[in-house]
Parts: C-alpha cells; sequence; structure tokens
C-alpha cells in the first residue's frame, strides 16, 4: 500500500499581495506564489480568494493538481487577523485543506526571523506593526490600521504625500518635485480631481506612493516625512530594548529603503531575519499537526 504524500503551505497575507511557499514533508521546496491583497480586516472574502489564488498556482507550479490540497496542512498569518471579528470571521471558512490554522502576519514573521529564540520584528509594508518573542511568549504591538496607527508605512507615507498635494492644489503651500511627481503620475491637476481619484483609495493604493518619497529624498517635505518615519521606528527600538530584547528585524518593502535613514543607535540592533515569513508559517502549520 502506498501511503499519500504530505504537503506544507505557508501563507504571508498582507495588505498589497499574498505570497504562499509549499514545501513536501522533507521540507523541500517545490514552489512559490504571489497573488493580491490578503488583510482579512479589510475583506475576508478577499482574503481567501487572495489565498485560494496563490494556491492555486503554487500548485499548478509544482505539477501538483489540486486534488492534493486534502493532503495539505497550511499557517495563514494575515494582517488584521490581530482584529477578533476578523479573526473569527475567517476561522469560520469552509477551506479546502487537511487543517488551516491562522494567525497574525507578525507572529509568522517572528517566528521566521528568530526562529526559537528571543527577537523582535518590525513589519514595514502597506501597514506597520511590531512584536517580539521573549521567553517562548510572544508580544505584539500596533497593527491598527492606517487611521489610527501604521506610522513609517508605506501607506502613511502615500498618505502624507497626498494630503500635501491638496495643500498645494488649494494654494496654501508651496510645492515640491515629489508632488509634482505624485500629480502627474495620477495625471491630477486640481483638488477636485485629485479628490474624485482618492476618496475611496485604500492603504495599499496610498502604499503605491510610497516610493516617491524616497526617490525625492532631497525634497525638504521628503526630508521631514522620511525623519518622522524614523522617529516612529526608534521609538519601538528603544521599547524592544528596554524589555531585554537585542536583536531586532525590519521588514517588508520600506524596510531597506529606510534603514540608511534611522539613527545609528537603532541600526546597531537591527539583525537579519534567518528566514521568511512564510517560512515562519510552515514552522507553525508543522507544529499544529
Amino acid at each position: 500500500m502506498v501511503s499519500k504524500a504530505t504537503y506544507f503551505l505557508g501563507i504571508d497575507g498582507g495588505g498589497s499581495k499574498c505570497k504562499v511557499r509549499l514545501e513536501n514533508e522533507n521540507g523541500t521546496l517545490l514552489s512559490e506564489a504571489i497573488s493580491g491583497s490578503a488583510n482579512v480586516a479589510t475583506s475576508c472574502q478577499q482574503s481567501q480568494e487572495s489565498i485560494l489564488l496563490a494556491t492555486e498556482h503554487a500548485f499548478h507550479e509544482a505539477g501538483l493538481a489540486l486534488s492534493e490540497l486534502k493532503n495539505t496542512y497550511v499557517h495563514a498569518g494575515l494582517a488584521g487577523a490581530n482584529i477578533d471579528s476578523a479573526y473569527q470571521a475567517m476561522t469560520k471558512w469552509q477551506h479546502p485543506f487537511a487543517k488551516f490554522t491562522l494567525s497574525t502576519d507578525m507572529l509568522i514573521a517572528c517566528k521566521g526571523a528568530h526562529q526559537h529564540h528571543d527577537g523582535a520584528v518590525i513589519i514595514l509594508g502597506t501597514g506597520f506593526c511590531a512584536g517580539y518573542q521573549l521567553q517562548n511568549q510572544f508580544s505584539e504591538l500596533g497593527g491598527y490600521g492606517l487611521l489610527l496607527s501604521d506610522g513609517a508605512s508605506g501607506g502613511w507615507l502615500g498618505l502624507q504625500l497626498c494630503r500635501k498635494a491638496f495643500e498645494v492644489l488649494d494654494g496654501v503651500a508651496q510645492s515640491s518635485a515629489a508632488v509634482d511627481a505624485l500629480l502627474t503620475q495620477l495625471n491630477c491637476h486640481s483638488s477636485q480631481a485629485l479628490s474624485q481619484r482618492l476618496i475611496s483609495a485604500r492603504p495599499a493604493e496610498l502604499a503605491k506612493f510610497a516610493p516617491l518619497v524616497f526617490s525625492h529624498s532631497y525634497d525638504a517635505f521628503c526630508q521631514q516625512l522620511i525623519s518622522e518615519a524614523c522617529a516612529f521606528i526608534a521609538r519601538y527600538i528603544t521599547y524592544f530594548e528596554k524589555q531585554g530584547i537585542t536583536k531586532v528585524s525590519l521588514m517588508g518593502g520600506i524596510a531597506s529603503v529606510i534603514t540608511p535613514y534611522l539613527p545609528n543607535a537603532s541600526k546597531a540592533r537591527l539583525t537579519p531575519a534567518l528566514a521568511s515569513a512564510e517560512q515562519g508559517a510552515i514552522l507553525m502549520a508543522r507544529e499544529a499537526i
């Protein structure tokens, strides 16, 4: 009798993208894939659709039939899973997997970055969140969304740039190279046009403007934004140090571009992640069996 194969899927679902990693039972990487937003607090349905789409791509890339989903153990770390109503809604999902467990994206990032050792992680992506593990206990900070927190995130940087653009278009502030680039990119030349373009913008869309801040770092307004973002990050690193945490990993799309601007004392605490967030999720999927 031939025993059935077992697979493990690690999912890192953020505000901008959902990335999955597929391994066999021996820990061999079979494939990776990416789909759209998987922030469960923004939309549980969108999160589920993104997970399934990325999973289908991963299975296709690995040459596996989707019938093998029933032999696949999954852990998903999702942005927004710290919101209890969103977490509870996701646990009711009638998924196609052998087992599906769930946590925040911060927890899998910390598991990946530090494995079973003490350490902290700051995720600087579309949103912001931070967390640390100390003596096998995990604590999470931030991650309350762009309206309530998320300083130094891509969404925050993009939002501040858009707010500045409104002041410029209304004539109450002097323009800058970064604002001019934003308005050209959006093809908006009046506050009414910009308002119509952005009135329903989600954090992931605003985060797309964050690269303009760094590509115009000579711009006085962008320098101010980067300085504020660095101060925000530094406060968390200082907090971690007070908890006895000396190793901090920065992750997410903003991490690499903002690191050079951080204070030297903060940079001295930074350490590379041992593994990716998706690998941290697979570690948790294996532990959940």
